[in-house]
Protein backbone atom coordinates (compact mmCIF):
# COMPACT_ATOMS: atom_id res chain seq x y z
CA UNK A 1 0.00 0.00 0.00
CA UNK A 2 2.77 2.42 0.89
CA UNK A 3 4.36 1.72 -2.93
CA UNK A 4 1.17 2.35 -4.59
CA UNK A 5 1.06 5.46 -2.62
CA UNK A 6 4.30 6.76 -3.33
CA UNK A 7 3.79 5.88 -6.95
CA UNK A 8 0.27 7.98 -6.58
CA UNK A 9 2.06 10.73 -5.49
CA UNK A 10 4.35 10.73 -8.20
CA UNK A 11 2.19 10.33 -10.81
CA UNK A 12 0.39 13.76 -9.15
CA UNK A 13 3.36 15.80 -9.59
CA UNK A 14 4.59 14.99 -12.96
CA UNK A 15 0.77 15.69 -13.79
CA UNK A 16 1.33 19.29 -12.19
CA UNK A 17 4.46 19.98 -13.60
CA UNK A 18 2.48 19.08 -17.18
CA UNK A 19 0.25 21.69 -15.65
CA UNK A 20 2.64 24.52 -15.32
CA UNK A 21 4.55 23.76 -18.78
CA UNK A 22 1.14 23.69 -20.63
CA UNK A 23 0.48 27.06 -18.71
CA UNK A 24 3.35 28.58 -19.75
CA UNK A 25 3.94 27.06 -23.10
CA UNK A 26 0.36 28.68 -23.83
CA UNK A 27 -0.39 32.57 -25.42
CA UNK A 28 -2.95 33.53 -23.08
CA UNK A 29 -1.22 31.37 -19.82
CA UNK A 30 -4.76 30.37 -18.43
CA UNK A 31 -4.69 30.91 -14.52
CA UNK A 32 -6.87 28.08 -13.60
CA UNK A 33 -4.54 25.66 -15.17
CA UNK A 34 -1.37 27.25 -12.52
CA UNK A 35 -3.98 26.96 -9.68
CA UNK A 36 -4.90 23.63 -10.53
CA UNK A 37 -0.88 22.70 -10.78
CA UNK A 38 -0.29 24.33 -7.39
CA UNK A 39 -3.26 22.55 -5.42
CA UNK A 40 -1.68 18.73 -7.00
CA UNK A 41 1.48 19.77 -6.36
CA UNK A 42 0.65 19.74 -2.40
CA UNK A 43 -1.39 16.55 -2.70
CA UNK A 44 1.57 15.08 -4.06
CA UNK A 45 3.90 16.05 -1.37
CA UNK A 46 1.47 15.56 1.35
CA UNK A 47 1.38 12.25 0.50
CA UNK A 48 4.59 11.74 -0.13
CA UNK A 49 5.65 12.52 3.18
CA UNK A 50 2.71 10.25 4.57
CA UNK A 51 4.48 7.31 3.11
CA UNK A 52 7.53 8.47 4.53
CA UNK A 53 5.96 8.33 8.25
CA UNK A 54 4.29 4.66 7.23
CA UNK A 55 7.52 3.04 6.70
CA UNK A 56 9.20 3.87 3.40
CA UNK A 57 12.71 4.57 3.98
CA UNK A 58 13.21 8.49 3.01
CA UNK A 59 16.56 7.50 0.70
CA UNK A 60 14.74 4.77 -0.88
CA UNK A 61 11.40 6.97 -1.55
CA UNK A 62 13.65 10.24 -2.82
CA UNK A 63 15.33 8.49 -5.22
CA UNK A 64 12.19 6.90 -6.67
CA UNK A 65 10.38 10.79 -6.20
CA UNK A 66 13.51 12.01 -8.23
CA UNK A 67 14.13 9.22 -10.90
CA UNK A 68 9.80 8.83 -12.15
CA UNK A 69 9.43 12.99 -11.62
CA UNK A 70 12.25 13.20 -14.44
CA UNK A 71 11.89 10.15 -16.69
CA UNK A 72 7.64 10.94 -16.60
CA UNK A 73 8.45 14.97 -17.28
CA UNK A 74 10.75 13.71 -19.91
CA UNK A 75 8.40 11.50 -21.40
CA UNK A 76 5.21 13.61 -21.01
CA UNK A 77 6.92 16.17 -22.78
CA UNK A 78 8.03 14.22 -25.82
CA UNK A 79 4.95 13.10 -26.05
CA UNK A 80 2.32 15.84 -25.55
CA UNK A 81 4.62 19.01 -26.37
CA UNK A 82 6.34 17.25 -28.98
CA UNK A 83 9.97 18.50 -27.65
CA UNK A 84 12.70 16.27 -29.59
CA UNK A 85 14.07 13.12 -27.69
CA UNK A 86 17.68 12.74 -28.61
CA UNK A 87 19.00 8.71 -28.40
CA UNK A 88 20.98 9.81 -25.23
CA UNK A 89 17.40 10.60 -24.00
CA UNK A 90 15.36 7.21 -25.19
CA UNK A 91 18.33 5.41 -23.62
CA UNK A 92 17.91 7.56 -20.04
CA UNK A 93 14.23 6.67 -20.23
CA UNK A 94 14.46 3.14 -20.05
CA UNK A 95 17.50 2.84 -17.84
CA UNK A 96 15.03 5.43 -15.73
CA UNK A 97 12.12 2.62 -15.88
CA UNK A 98 14.72 -0.32 -15.39
CA UNK A 99 16.09 1.64 -12.01
CA UNK A 100 12.65 2.37 -11.26
CA UNK A 101 11.54 -1.62 -11.30
CA UNK A 102 14.59 -2.38 -9.42
CA UNK A 103 14.09 -0.11 -6.41
CA UNK A 104 10.61 -0.94 -6.23
CA UNK A 105 11.17 -4.78 -5.84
Amino acid sequence: MNKFLLISSCAVAVVADMLFVWWAKRVNHPIWSAIIGIILLNIATIVWMYTMKKGIESATAITFYAIFTVAGCSFLGFVIFKEPLSLTNGIGLVLAVIALVLISI
